[in-house]
């Protein structure tokens, strides 16, 4: 349904909060390795990092004026998320952390067909030229005013609805009736996992830790190394950006589709060990098992290196 008509995915659990105050932007320019501070209506994929360079967080930082900003990330990670965000905010800033998760429930709306079911239940328009990818604006459904996020974690076209919780029981009601004739379906976090691999979408704890970089991890290019901004963690990535990579993170497939890999299986390169899958699980529209995991070589590893080998799977 996801692939060819639309998904709608409850992740309610999402953790969320508000960051207000006259240097908002400053504080979480600091914390952020991307640019977060934008602009109203922006919205930015961005990792936090340790000293070492590390991964901390992997979330969305979505600016709704000058003095507020809105942070979603991983339900498992909601404490330990909040935590890191307010040791970090610079003593003396006017920037004052909130955990809003209760507040917010969210309706992932994904799959080719969404902005065809978007468009029957609001009066915005959510045209790609009036609403286009990395954007969030305030719309209207079911007498509800709700922060519509147009961002994507299955490889679809995409919004994450915010909605007051109280009515978000309309909202679902009126987004599957509108959608129901063009094939809308609801949609699990099986079904999430499976889209996001066949993606290539990395998740926080497994395929990305405070153990790997960005840039072991494929996502070198949401780090504003160009900038001269100082932030958390820049100059470890600088020396590992500098330097031969020693892993690279890799995606892998099998050529018999009745194997079962979920992550650990040891990855054989030319019969020598390589490192290990980070996670696994299963594409349906491919057909065939997924797994993720660093590729290592402490002489160095890059991209034509991965791809001359030859591999095995340990399952």
């Amino acid at each position: 349904a996801v692939r060819e008509a639309a998904g709608l995915f409850d992740q309610s659990s999402f953790a969320k909060y508000e960051l207000r105050g006259r240097d908002a932007g400053e504080a979480l320019s600091m914390i952020c390795a991307n640019h977060v501070v934008r602009g109203a209506g922006r919205l930015t994929y961005t990792q936090m990092l340790n000293s070492r360079g590390g991964i901390e967080c992997d979330l969305t930082v979505a600016q709704l004026s000058d003095d507020l900003f809105y942070i979603v990330t991983g339900t498992g990670f909601r404490t330990h998320d909040m935590a890191w965000i307010a040791d970090h905010i610079k003593p003396g800033l006017d920037a004052r952390l909130t955990d809003v998760t209760e507040s917010w429930g969210t309706l992932s709306l994904m799959g080719p067909k969404a902005r065809d079911i978007l468009g029957k239940v609001t009066t915005s328009d959510v045209g790609n030229a009036a609403f286009p990818f990395g954007a969030v604006r305030e719309i209207e459904i079911a007498g509800c005013r709700l922060r519509a996020l147009r961002v994507t974690y299955v490889g679809e076209l995409g919004w994450e609805l915010h909605v007051p919780i109280a009515a978000i029981g309309e909202v679902f009601d009126a987004l599957m009736s509108a959608g129901a004739p063009l094939g809308l379906r609801p949609a699990g976090y099986r079904a999430l996992e499976a889209l996001r691999l066949e993606k290539g979408y990395r998740a926080w704890g497994s395929d990305i830790t405070p153990n790997d970089s960005p840039f072991h991890a494929g996502l070198g290019w949401a780090v504003k190394l160009k900038s001269n901004q100082d932030f958390i963690g820049r100059s470890a990535v600088e020396r590992i950006a500098a330097a031969p990579l020693t892993k690279m993170l890799a995606g892998f497939t099998t050529e018999r589709d009745d194997i079962v890999l979920v992550g650990r299986e040891t990855i054989l390169r030319d019969g020598e060990f390589a490192g290990y899958l980070t996670s696994g699980g299963y594409g349906y529209t491919i057909g065939k098992p997924i797994g993720y995991g660093y590729v290592r070589n402490g002489a160095g590893v890059t991209e034509d290196y991965v791809r001359s080998g030859r591999y095995e799977l340990v399952v």
